[in-house]
């Protein structure tokens, strides 16, 4: 069995290592954490659109958020130019021709990182 040794010396040392420690620990200012601005989303879509192709505008207000868009898997007559970002953007709604004969229905669904989200339903007619 060992035995320590206190020796005088060694007291200077601790003091040291317990002045380093409570220096380290000091706080720091931190920014203030963001918040999250209002979110909007204009478009020119409407609820039923002719059969030819066409071009609408999706106008997100995104202000300190950011935004991601989702469609219905593999839709493939519709596309939008952009699937997420931040901030306010105006983005392009393509949609294609229905040759089709039937009408069909789509959906674009906006979601905001301050938990808000908007669908754009609408209808393309097929004659």
């Amino acid at each position: 069995m060992k035995t320590l040794i206190y020796k005088k010396g060694n007291s200077g040392f601790l003091i040291l290592l317990i002045l380093l420690s409570l220096i380290a620990c000091k706080k720091e200012n931190l920014p203030a954490k963001p918040v999250s601005g209002p979110f909007q989303v204009t478009s020119t879509v409407t609820n039923e659109i002719e059969k030819i192709a066409g071009n609408y505008t999706i106008s997100i207000e995104g202000t300190t958020n950011g935004w991601w868009v989702t469609l219905p898997a593999n839709v493939q007559w519709y596309s939008v130019e952009r699937k997420f970002g931040s901030g306010n953007v105006t983005q392009k709604l393509t949609i294609k021709a229905n040759d089709s004969g039937q009408d069909r229905s789509g959906w674009v669904k906006i979601n905001s990182t301050s938990k808000e989200e908007l669908t754009i339903n609408f209808k393309q007619k097929g004659s």
